[in-house]
């Protein structure tokens, strides 16, 4: 815990010194490569540093949170580190905005998409180490991307994670969202179309 603190504050102090555009970028730079090989690969393993950089960045800043939730969702093709960088550094810049906002919502309404779900539970599976090793508050939002990432691969027990990251912290609005959306049975429309074909 003090060492998370100690990175954090030092985090904070450079994102008011630098402004959190070249803060944040510099921050997820290394370990956003190491995330993305451990992707490609299958291997669910970062290295401890990694791991503290990635609780620290995303609880700072969600726009580091978002940026590796497309990382999982969209297609690598389509969302390369180069753009994942500007998610996560210039969150408000129109661009980087209209793009998130493009590759949202093809993957929440397009029926064709095709998951890779093996890039995703890799991810899932290292999102939750992060969380296991990191105390409250550092461990929030890496539970609140895990259950989302189960979500959106329709995965029900997405709704018992998005709980027990309620119950850490009722003010998650990710995990809320999360958990009222599976606990309605709303998944992304891929999902439904599935479901057609297995039923047909």
């Amino acid at each position: 815990m003090e060492d998370l603190e100690m990175m954090a504050n030092a985090f904070h102090a450079d994102r008011r010194e630098r402004g959190p555009q070249q803060a944040n970028a510099d921050w997820v730079c290394d370990p956003l490569d190491e995330w993305l090989a451990s992707l490609d690969d299958g291997i669910a393993v970062l290295d401890a540093e990694t791991m503290a950089a990635f609780a620290v960045g995303m609880n700072e800043t969600l726009s580091i949170r978002d940026a590796l939730i497309l990382s999982l969702i969209a297609d690598e093709r389509e969302c390369p580190k180069s753009l994942l960088m500007e998610f996560a550094s210039k969150p408000h810049s129109g661009k980087a905005k209209r793009r998130m906002s493009e590759l949202l919502t093809r993957a929440f309404e397009d029926e064709r998409i095709t998951p890779d779900e093996e890039r995703c539970r890799t991810g899932v599976t290292m999102l939750l180490n992060i969380a296991t090793v990191s105390p409250v508050p550092y461990c929030i939002q890496p539970l609140a991307v895990a259950a989302y990432t189960l979500w959106w691969l329709g995965d029900v027990s997405s709704a018992a994670l998005a709980m027990q990251c309620l119950v850490l912290d009722e003010d998650c609005s990710l995990a809320a969202m999360v958990f009222s959306a599976a606990d309605r049975g709303v998944f992304p429309a891929w999902c439904a179309c599935k479901n057609r074909e297995t039923a047909s």
